[in-house]
Order: C-alpha cells, then sequence, then structure tokens
C-alpha cells in the first residue's frame, strides 16, 4: 500500500490522538501514523483524498 509523509511537527500526545481521531476515517485512510515531533506518515489505498486528509488534518 503507497504511504504519504507530511513534514509536520506534533509535539504533544493528545494532540497527535486527535489528528488520528479527526482523519483516520477520510476516504482511503488505512492508517495514521504521527511521529511526534516529526511528521505524519498515512498509509491508503488508490482512493486517498488527499485533499480531505489535509482538511481534517488542518494542514
Amino acid at each position: 500500500m503507497p504511504q504519504t509523509k507530511y513534514d509536520v511537527v506534533i509535539d504533544d500526545k493528545d494532540k497527535a490522538d486527535k489528528l488520528v481521531a479527526d482523519t483516520e476515517n477520510v476516504a482511503g485512510v488505512k492508517w495514521v501514523n504521527v511521529n511526534l515531533g516529526n511528521c505524519i506518515v498515512v498509509t491508503h489505498d488508490d482512493s486517498y483524498d488527499e485533499a480531505a486528509f489535509k482538511s481534517a488534518a488542518g494542514i
């Protein structure tokens, strides 16, 4: 499955948990991994709606 990386700094676990909860139901998203202080990695299928993900994530 393809992955997309976003270089976004999230430095708080509660914020990371909220981001996952807000984005895990976006079309095509299979898994959202927030690496605290570093980046977000989204595992997705071909139906991934990047614009919807970015909107839901606030990036």
